[in-house]
């Protein structure tokens, strides 16, 4: 069964199990997913109100994002526990001969790849939702105020969390110039995580 059909209860106990997947990947992919979620929220009970007639077109766009987001991020979350599996089958192939051993070598490098990709676009991703959160939070619903400020601070623990496991395999892979490509474009986001987050919570204080 696919994580995203397991019952809520059942995907926290595999989570919490001695498998190795779900794991951080999955979590932060399912966390992003329940940011975009919250700010989609508003934006749903924004539509029809009174007093927010100037804001439905607005509502409008940020709902749709955020669902799109949503989706894709619990087809992310199953990404990451299937590149796991990609990651263990090449640790399983055969080295008997120097053919065997240097196709292995290419087999594991290439699932590093594979393994750093999948929860870097679940941050960068997941940095998309501090816009929709901050639109939620300013201009939607104001009784959802703290939902719209949830989602951006989902949003910065999916960003920390994903990047996280992106280095953890970054350390593996040889090719220098992807290295240090996607360490500079987690940089470039990681360096206003603290500051789009707490200007969001700053519009509740």
């Amino acid at each position: 069964m696919k994580l995203v059909e397991q019952r809520v209860i059942d995907f926290v106990a595999a989570t919490a199990s001695k498998e190795p997947t779900p794991g951080g990947g999955a979590i932060a992919a399912l966390t992003a997913a329940t940011g975009a979620a919250l700010a989609e929220m508003v934006a749903n009970l924004t539509f029809g109100k009174k007093g927010y007639e100037a804001v439905q077109t607005e509502m409008e766009e940020l709902q749709a994002k955020a669902e799109a987001i949503r989706e894709r991020m619990l087809e992310l979350s199953q990404a990451d526990a299937d590149v796991f599996n990609i990651f263990m089958n090449a640790l399983g192939l055969p080295k008997n001969t120097d053919e065997e051993k240097a196709a292995r070598t290419a087999a594991i490098q290439q699932a590093y790849k594979d393994a750093a990709m999948v929860p870097f676009e679940i941050g960068e991703l997941a940095n998309q939702i501090f816009d929709l959160a901050e639109l939620a939070s300013r201009k939607g619903n104001q009784n959802l105020i703290t939902d719209g400020i949830i989602a951006a601070i989902n949003a910065r623990a999916a960003v920390k969390s994903a990047f996280l496991n992106v280095r953890i395999n970054l350390s593996g892979i040889k090719d220098e110039s992807f290295v240090a490509e996607l360490t500079s474009k987690m940089y470039a986001i990681e360096k206003y995580l603290d500051v789009k987050e707490s200007s969001i919570i700053g519009l509740y204080e």
